[in-house]
């Protein structure tokens, strides 16, 4: 794996792992699916138009990912780090599920859980993200590619 890779992650794991019960494999930051081009179009339009809600989790997430659970956190981009401000959700890895979708740009994934619940995220892959990305989905198990 690539050395730089390897310290993005570890950079990732390191701010949250205070946070955590367990000793965390992989974490990675998300929005949910379809904010950043909406962000984007708000943008160009100045501001016109209704803002976009979530469902479910909301905003930017930071998720990590431990041999049992699965922490959900909102965060602060803090220079090259990660400030954790407050847990969110914490789910059982046991049963999670992802369908994963990747563009040039963008992979696009649903992390669904044993409880049935289903949450669409995306991540930003471009200028290199695609490794990091795909090792952060391999810790959660399960992966389908469509």
């Amino acid at each position: 794996m690539d050395p730089k890779i390897q310290k993005q992650m570890a950079n990732m794991v390191d701010s949250v792992q205070p946070h955590c019960d367990e000793e965390i494999l992989a974490a990675m930051t998300c929005s949910r699916a379809g904010s950043m081009s909406a962000t984007l179009l708000s943008k160009v339009l100045d501001g016109a138009g209704a803002p976009i809600t979530a469902i479910g989790l909301s905003g930017p997430i930071f998720l990590a990912v431990g041999a049992n659970t699965i922490y959900a956190f909102k965060y602060k981009p803090k220079w090259f780090k990660f400030k954790i401000k407050k847990e969110i959700a914490r789910w059982p890895k046991q049963g999670a599920s992802v369908k994963a979708h990747e563009t040039s740009m963008m992979c696009t994934f649903v992390l669904e859980l044993s409880s049935g619940e289903q949450h669409a995220l995306e991540v930003p892959i471009m200028m290199g993200g695609k490794e990091l990305v795909h090792l952060f989905l391999d810790a959660i198990g399960n992966v389908t590619w469509v």
